[in-house]
């Protein structure tokens, strides 16, 4: 039960990282996009917090080993590069240098989301629907 919470949680969670990105990318000439990306982000971020804490808790509870596979490495580097790349947005409106800040913030986000979605095809092949 708790392996179908991590993923349906880790789905709604990249969902709501690629809607905030979505935003940032295409909807800049809106009014409200950046409270709209920023809420997005950090929610997906919460939401998927959430969803690693099923993980451990399954491999806690069924006596499985951490870090076991390339799933469980990529998926562990998406939610640090994902806290990182949410500092640096945050970051960058008290930073000196706006411009490197913004611009490290949005290489990290596009890394973060290959990150998140190579996780994602590799949880989808573990289980058996790809």
């Amino acid at each position: 039960m708790l392996i179908i919470l991590h993923l349906s949680l880790m789905i709604t969670a990249t969902l709501c990282l690629i809607a905030g990105i979505g935003i940032a990318m295409f909807g800049r000439k809106k009014k409200n996009w950046l409270k709209l990306h920023k809420t997005l982000n950090t929610t997906g971020l919460i939401i998927g917090f959430a969803g690693a804490a099923m993980a451990i808790t399954n491999v806690v509870t069924s006596g499985g080993q951490h870090l076991a596979g390339i799933h469980q490495w990529i998926g562990l580097a998406a939610v640090i590069s994902c806290c990182l790349t949410l500092f640096l947005g945050f970051y960058s409106f008290q930073a000196n240098n706006k411009v490197t800040v913004r611009m490290v913030h949005r290489w990290s986000g596009r890394l973060s989301l290959i990150a998140i979605l190579t996780t994602l095809i590799l949880g989808l092949m573990m289980i058996g629907i790809i």
